[in-house]
Order: C-alpha cells, then sequence, then structure tokens
C-alpha cells in the first residue's frame, strides 16, 4: 500500500466517525422513500403525463416535484439555484419537461444522452445541465454519484490521478475537450465509482455518503478558492451614479452596467444582447465584433458549463479566479466590473 493510500484509510476512518454528516444523509434518504412513492417515474413513466404546472412548482400551497429536487433532498446532493424563476420556465413548459423526464428515467437510453437532451430549452436548466443531473441521480442512485458540476468531478479524479483525458479517447474516440457535457458527465462519474469500488471501506457506503465523504476531504478548488481568499475592505463606490442602489447581485444587474459604460471598456457599440450563450455582441475599437458573457463572479462560466471557444469576453462583477485557473480553463478574457470602477 503506497503513501497515498493510507491516507486516503486515515481520512476514511475520520469520516467515519463524523455522526452528524451520517444522520443527514440518512434522514435524506428516509425523505427519498417518500419522494419516490409520490413520483415513481422509472418504474412508471407513464406517471408523468399526470405532473402539472402546479405540481412541478407551487410554492407556499403543498408539495411540488422542485421543492423536493431542491430542498428536501437537500442531503443528496446540493444545488445552486439563483432563481425560482428556473423553476418558474419550467411551470411555463410543461410539455417540454415531461419530454426531458421521459428520456432521464428511460434505461435504454445512456447517461450522456439522457444529459445531452434538450434540457437547453427551458432557460436555466442548459450549460453545465446539473439540474437534469440530480433529477438523474433520483432516479438512478446506485449509477450516479451526487457531484452534479463538471469541474467539481474533474477535481476530484485529478485528486486520484485517474487518466481521464486518456480515458475519453479510448472512449469515445476524441480529446476530453471536445466532449459534449453529457459525455464528460457520464465518463468522469464513472471513473469515480471506479474509485468507490476499488476500496473495501467505500463499498459499504452508498453513494451520497461517498459523496459527502469527496467534499468533505477532497473539496474541488472553487471552493477552497473561496475559503482562502483573504478578506478586504471593500473600496467604497458611487453606484448611484451608474443608477444603482448597492453592487449588483446578479446577473441582469451586470448587463445594466455593461450597458452604462460599454464604451469606456473599449466597445462603442452593441451589437445585440441575446438570451442565449453567449449573451451578447459588441464591437471593439478595432470595428471587430466581440462574444460576451456576462456573469456576477467570473468562475460562475465555469459552473455553467460554457465553452470557452465560442465566447471572446467574460464581463463579471468580480474576478474570482486566479490566473493558473484561468490559463487551466482556457477561459476567455475577463473583465471586472468592480476592478474598473475602482480605478
Amino acid at each position: 500500500m503506497n503513501q497515498k493510500d493510507i491516507e486516503l484509510k486515515t481520512k476514511i476512518n475520520k469520516f467515519k466517525k463524523n455522526l452528524k454528516v451520517r444522520e443527514s444523509v440518512e434522514k435524506a434518504w428516509l425523505r427519498y422513500s417518500d419522494f419516490i412513492k409520490i413520483y415513481p417515474f422509472k418504474e412508471h413513466p407513464e406517471y408523468i403525463d399526470n405532473l402539472t404546472p402546479d405540481k412541478l412548482y407551487n410554492p407556499g400551497r403543498g408539495e411540488y416535484f422542485f421543492d423536493w429536487i431542491e430542498h428536501k433532498l437537500k442531503s443528496l446532493g446540493h444545488l445552486f439555484i439563483g432563481s425560482a424563476r428556473v423553476w418558474e420556465n419550467a411551470r411555463k413548459d410543461t410539455d417540454k419537461l415531461k419530454q426531458l423526464l421521459k428520456i432521464l428515467v428511460d434505461e435504454s437510453v445512456p447517461i450522456s444522452e439522457k444529459i445531452d437532451a434538450h434540457w437547453e430549452d427551458i432557460k436555466g436548466f442548459g450549460g453545465d445541465k446539473h439540474i437534469a443531473k440530480k433529477i438523474l441521480f433520483c432516479y438512478y442512485t446506485k449509477e450516479v454519484i451526487p457531484a452534479y458540476k463538471t469541474e467539481d468531478l474533474e477535481d476530484f479524479v485529478e485528486e486520484f490521478d485517474l487518466e481521464y483525458r486518456q480515458r475519453a479517447y479510448e472512449r469515445y474516440g476524441r480529446e476530453y475537450e471536445m466532449l459534449s457535457v453529457g459525455q464528460k458527465f457520464e465518463l468522469l462519474n464513472g471513473l469515480v465509482l471506479e474509485l468507490k469500488h476499488k476500496f473495501d471501506e467505500f463499498k459499504e457506503w452508498d453513494n451520497a455518503l461517498f459523496g459527502s465523504f469527496l467534499y468533505a476531504y477532497f473539496p474541488p478548488s472553487r471552493i477552497t478558492e473561496r475559503i482562502n481568499k483573504p478578506k478586504t475592505k471593500s473600496k467604497t463606490t458611487p453606484f448611484s451614479h451608474y443608477g444603482l442602489i448597492a453592487e449588483p447581485q446578479n446577473e441582469q444587474e451586470i448587463v445594466f452596467l455593461f450597458s452604462k459604460f460599454h464604451r469606456e471598456l473599449g466597445f462603442p457599440m452593441i451589437n445585440r444582447i441575446k438570451t442565449t450563450f453567449p449573451d451578447a455582441e459588441a464591437i471593439n475599437e478595432k470595428k471587430e465584433i466581440k462574444r460576451i458573457e456576462f456573469e456576477q463572479r467570473a468562475s460562475d462560466f465555469i459552473v455553467h458549463g460554457h465553452n470557452p471557444k465560442e465566447c471572446d469576453y467574460i464581463i463579471c462583477w468580480e474576478n474570482d479566479l486566479t490566473e493558473e485557473r484561468i490559463k487551466r480553463k482556457q477561459l476567455p478574457k475577463i473583465i471586472s466590473l468592480k476592478k474598473e470602477l475602482e480605478k
């Protein structure tokens, strides 16, 4: 047994003593048994047709499907939902969601194709498809690890030196960067499951407990960077001059600020602002059209699973990425509005 395996076993033994996490997961599984009785879509896909807008999202007026997915089953993999607007979007397109759910629970469809189905047709469900991945886990608890961000899975397999880039070419005949969101998830999820099966200590754990262990002892870089980031006093900025009471809290306010001083940023004209990725096209001082994606934080570009090759600029409020990570992810040029305003 090498040193790394010894260290891993030490962490496993420490985790076994963490009763709080285990109790949280056990309680979630009890709730899960109720969920699967109410929504037994894998065994009875025909029940999907019984879903109505109110059964999908109906806050304050009884139980609904997405309350289970986002809140009640939180301990079986946390979703980071910025706004309830995504659930409203699903309400408005219930028929489309039903089609996607039927694909997701169809056992003849590979995991990659379940995720690569057109979830992006419902605004907020695209990008890294983490909502689809959470729903997938709820119906395939033994086949899926509850880690829904591609970036997190990449960090896990890199931590254990699993050759995912080589395996990508062997499995799909293409370089890893060329894989779809679903193919990446299928590959990385499979590698993490292989790791789980490698150690006898893991075999007695369900996938939710194993996922909790990974996040506890091998936190992904996006988490550790925020934890270790030194806290600095923010510089007072005259937001009122730009028509905002306080600093922007969401992507729409980023777009608003950009519209106020796009010229100062080197874009004399805005060609168009869209509702799909990338968010905008602007003309720079050389009269070149540049593709722009707006984000609250630069790291959100990675979280959403956007393709860096299809974008020229990330315009965000705050750049929370290290230069090393920007280079590793081959991200577009980043413009921090906060930094520009503080000049």
